[in-house]
């Protein structure tokens, strides 16, 4: 037979013409902005200027730190002409003659006014506004400044957010704040993460936190929401911080600010950013003759062993023949491509201020027929109506559309003797019934997965301050999401499509009052209440059998099967009273109260209200006179507080029980009906968080090094979970409020001026290192203290553990007898005998590890020189344990060689009589009977997340090209991974999904 070569292809790339579009515009687009940025920075001369005008540039620093400040509003005395300052501090602005008054404004910073009558050089260093303690900070339904503050909050600044680029808020946040775990669900494009603050308290009520995005809190994933329009992002961690939010403040809470217009001329800013991607690392899985080998060596072991054509399908004999040697590794990853357009145009004047922006992202995956389009619009509009009101809008409109190319697993686990077109032609001509073609998923024509998402966020408010001290404010916030899903498989003949829309209101009304009783005494209090309604609707079919294959998921009603149909309706209200009362005695002792009372439509009467209290106290003893004299300390502060906070996540109608459909024999029919399949449980409570927290906030030297140190304790009690009911009673489970957990640890966050620059152009290094571990244990389950290993939970243990027997090695030739007396055989995986009965047993499993880490931390990096600017980030998390069989390490496919799986092994020396290893077993046809404890890793890691070096135009090559900042950059992301575990990815490893990969990335960022 003639021997066949296949050519790799991509037909999905050669179709998607809007990608080849988008691809070859955005790229062109950088490509032309950066040759004529760094052609015109090379010009050393400056255009003429206009008659009886003239240009004023410099750098705006700040004067303790010497680093240079972005976002400053540079406007000129009594005009509407003004500017920004770019991410370098540097500014250019257009001045109209000489006895012109500049005033530069900076939130923190003393507002400055400086005459100029000549073109000039001019670099201004803003004073804070009493010190880093005045820097005003987002909490809940306000703002306060820093030294206000009894509780537990991180910030992330602009700078920060600024400092790479990142297109997604849960990739933003991972290392960046203490107490903070973000772990990758998938490396998909538009896949979101798993974020947790201080552990995981809920068995079943979920352990995301609540976001607020604008003061408004949302429901569902961070998927819409664009990085590039945040201004800043608090973290809520303790219960005097997230109990103003009482029954949804109990896993944290995430405010996201947006940017919005500052007052000064309209300044439009635009960045462009393209990169392309490839697989961060690869496994060592077999080639063509190994696989072959391991075949017959199993066979051989199981006496089934007597030639090539019994043991393997025709379609294994003729690629043998042929020297197939499929590397299906190869053929699954490409070089993927992601690019970035976001345009800011912002500004206003003392009565109106706007912000608007436009972003559009694109990501084709390493891996063919996955891919995701967004598009973001969002407008902030400020009114000052009347001396005493104010009102204006948030709105955000986002659509994305994202397709996924099925099971990605057992594509790159493919025997290698298979090749890319078999199943075009199997599928084509015959095939063996239930035989599946992953390679398939790769080609849109022959399957498509797609998901369309809408979602329209908005807050429109007014605010009146009838007199001094006192405000009053509404927000009406809608938040209406649509989302459709349509599924086919040409090989399977299988569509489905899936819609919901989701309509979630809230109304708000907040009161602020502010009054200074003498000079030693000041009082705030903030009253809410609020009322959100959430409405959900959904329906679902599924068919079997389609007339026409190129009609996909369209017409489905044509199919000849009709195999699932669903529709769903879910719908809840949360009622909210909140008071909250703020005391500072001589600014240095700093007392809250706070109180949450919330009532909830998903649970019964007697239940449905719960109050949530905290009281805090903090003492800046930096303000003592003994201490306030001293140089070098700028802040110490200790802060302490304890609070009730709950958990809101029982769902819709659960107090209720429920029924099943179920079907029966009816004489000589079959019907269907309905039984009882959960008791209901009236008496369902909220769960609820007692928490205790300390903390340190320090500064010293001008704040060249600062930081917070934290230790906390959170009791969860009432937890939620199923108790299984006798068959006796009818029902299987109910609901129950029968656990508790408890979370204990320590967080430092400590930031380094190392180097000061003397001047601005001068070295300046600054480095943000974050520490945090978290220990988690169950105290208590369905109301006693007794195990629960069907569900892996044990007391004093993490919740999320890994509970198996322990692999000790393979039994070798010499310990024939041994192994016998436990039904085992040389080669066979040995587990330990923890008992030492001579028998394996389920009394000899023990808990392995838990997915939660011992610890996490970070250390980022800054440093500017001139107009140079790098920036790296390095993130590790340590003492984490997975179970990755197949998805990791492709251990599944020797363990278990049954024909019809065609999965190929990773590239190891196993077991045989004349290779007695003890690592790896000897291969087996009908699998080995404890092999999953050689699926457990250690996945602690170290990564490098990102470096990234970026240069900003001088000032004349600015003023040739008139515009107030320009800046290119370069980045790689995710370039080294350091770790012991033998996957393709120790974080993304978990759900078996789509690996990490590296992006190289140039970008181009104007202003004017």
């Amino acid at each position: 037979m003639k021997k066949m070569h296949y050519l790799k292809r991509n037909p999905y790339a050669l179709k998607n013409n809007n990608l080849l579009f988008f691809r070859n515009t955005g790229l062109s687009l950088m490509f032309l902005l950066v040759i004529s940025l760094v052609s015109a920075s090379s010009a050393l001369s400056q255009g003429n200027s206009a008659q009886n005008t003239f240009q004023v540039t410099g750098v705006i620093t700040d004067a303790r730190s010497g680093e240079t400040l972005p976002g400053v509003n540079v406007v000129v005395e009594g005009s509407n002409s003004g500017t920004v300052s770019d991410r370098n501090g540097s500014y250019s602005i257009q001045v109209p003659g000489p006895g012109s008054r500049l005033r530069f404004t900076f939130i923190g910073y003393e507002s400055t006014l400086v005459e100029v009558d000549r073109e000039q050089v001019l670099n201004v260093a803003l004073q804070p506004a009493m010190a880093a303690l005045d820097e005003v900070v987002v909490v809940g339904y306000g703002r306060m400044e820093r030294r206000e503050i009894t509780g537990s909050i991180s910030s992330i600044d602009r700078a920060t957010i600024t400092s790479e680029p990142i297109y997604s808020v849960e990739n933003l946040l991972q290392g960046r704040a203490a107490g903070v775990e973000v772990v990758a669900d998938s490396y998909r494009p538009g896949a979101g993460a798993t974020i947790r603050i201080r552990g995981t308290r809920s068995f079943v009520a979920g352990n995301d936190p609540l976001i607020v995005l604008d003061g408004i809190p949302i429901e569902g994933d961070l998927s819409a929401v664009n990085p590039s329009d945040i201004e800043s992002i608090e973290i809520l961690k303790d219960a005097s911080a997230t109990a103003i939010y009482g029954s949804r403040g109990a896993n944290g809470v995430i405010l996201i600010t947006t940017q919005r217009g500052p007052v000064g001329a309209t300044y439009i800013e635009y960045s462009v950013s393209a990169g392309l991607q490839e697989i961060a690392r690869t496994i060592d899985l077999m080639d063509a003759e190994r696989y072959t080998e391991m075949q017959r060596n199993a066979a051989r072991r199981e006496g089934t062993y007597t030639s090539d054509e019994d043991l393997f399908m025709d379609w294994e004999m003729e690629a043998i023949q042929n020297g197939i040697n499929t590397n299906w590794q190869q053929e699954a990853f490409n070089t993927g491509f992601q690019q970035n357009h976001q345009l800011n145009i912002r500004g206003g004047t003392e009565s109106t201020r706007y912000s608007l922006s436009g972003n559009l992202n694109e990501h084709q995956a390493i891996v063919d027929n996955n891919d995701f389009t967004r598009y973001v619009g969002r407008l902030n509009l400020d009114q000052n109506v009347t001396s005493i009101l104010r009102a204006g809008i948030s709105a955000q409109v986002s659509t994305s559309r994202e397709h996924r190319g099925g099971n990605f697993r057992d594509l790159v686990l493919r025997s290698p003797l298979d090749w890319p077109e078999r199943g075009e032609e199997a599928l084509r001509g015959e095939f063996a019934v239930g035989e599946t073609f992953p390679m398939l998923n790769l080609n849109r024509d022959w399957y498509i997965d797609q998901r369309d998402r809408t979602r329209i966020i908005a807050n429109v408010y007014a605010e009146l301050t009838p007199f001094e001290g006192f405000t009053y404010r509404f927000n009406f916030a809608p938040d209406i999401s649509t989302f459709e899903r349509g599924n086919h498989s040409w090989q399977n003949s299988t569509a489905s499509i899936n819609n919901e829309r989701t309509r979630n209101i809230l109304y708000e009304n907040i009161i602020d009052y502010r009054r200074s009783l003498g000079l030693n005494h000041n009082i705030r209090l903030t009253g809410l209440y609020s009322v959100q309604t959430n409405n959900l609707t959904g329906n679902s079919v599924s068919v079997r059998g389609l007339p026409f294959e190129q009609q996909r998921f369209y017409n489905i009603g044509t199919a000849e099967e009709t195999t699932a149909r669903n529709s769903t309706l879910r719908e809840w209200v949360l009622e909210s009273y909140m008071l909250r009362a703020n005391y500072s005695l001589m600014g240095r002792y700093l007392f809250t109260l706070t109180g949450r009372l919330d009532g909830s439509s998903r649970l019964a009467e007697g239940n449905k209200y719960g109050l949530f209290p905290s009281m805090a106290f903090a003492w800046l003893a930096s303000d003592e006179p003994a201490l306030s004299n001293l140089a070098n300390l700028n802040e110490l502060k200790f802060r302490l507080s304890y609070g009730d906070v709950g958990n809101t996540g029982i769902q819709p109608y659960q107090t209720q029980g429920r029924v099943s459909r179920v079907g029966y024999s009816f004489g000589d029919q079959s019907v269907f009906g309905f039984q009882n399949a959960e008791l209901a449980n009236a008496d369902l409570r909220w769960e609820r968080t007692r928490q205790m927290d300390f903390g340190i906030d320090f500064g010293f030297f001008d704040y060249r090094v600062s930081g917070t140190v934290g230790l906390y304790q959170q009791n969860t009690i009432d937890l939620l979970m199923q108790r299984q009911l006798p068959a006796t009673s009818g029902f299987s489970s109910t609901l129950e409020n029968v656990g508790s957990t408890r979370n204990r640890g320590f967080e430092l966050s400590l930031s380094n001026l190392i180097v000061k620059a003397a001047q601005p152009g001068r070295f300046n290094w600054e480095t943000t290192l974050i520490f945090h571990t978290n220990r988690n244990e169950i105290i208590e389950l369905y109301g006693g203290k007794e195990d629960d290993p069907g569900n892996n939970w044990f007391i004093g243990q993490p919740v999320n553990v890994h509970f198996d027997y322990e692999f000790e090695g393979v039994w070798q030739e010499e310990e024939r007898e041994q192994a016998a007396q436990y039904g085992a055989a040389p080669g066979d995986i040995r587990v330990r005998d923890i008992n030492g009965d001579g028998v394996i047993g389920a009394e000899d499993r023990v808990i392995l590890g838990s997915e939660n880490p011992s610890w996490t931390g970070s250390l980022s990096s800054r440093m500017n020189y001139r107009n140079f600017d790098f920036s790296f980030m390095l993130y590790t998390a340590q003492g984490v344990t997975i179970w990755s069989q197949a998805g990791g390490t492709s251990l599944g496919g020797y363990l278990n060689l049954r024909r019809g799986y065609n999965l190929n092994s990773l590239n190891i020396d196993y077991y045989t009589p004349d290779n007695p290893s003890t690592e790896y077993p000897e291969p087996r046809v009908r699998g080995h009977v404890y092999f999953t404890p050689m699926g457990y890793f250690d996945a602690s890691y170290v990564r490098v997340r990102n470096i990234t070096l970026g240069y900003s135009l001088p000032s004349n090559a600015l003023e040739r090209l008139g515009l107030s900042r320009a800046r290119v950059f370069s980045t790689v992301q995710n370039p080294f991974t350091f770790t012991n575990f033998e996957g393709l990815d120790p974080e993304g490893a978990r759900n078996h999904d789509m690996p990490n990969y590296i992006t190289y990335m140039l970008g181009v960022e104007i202003g004017f």
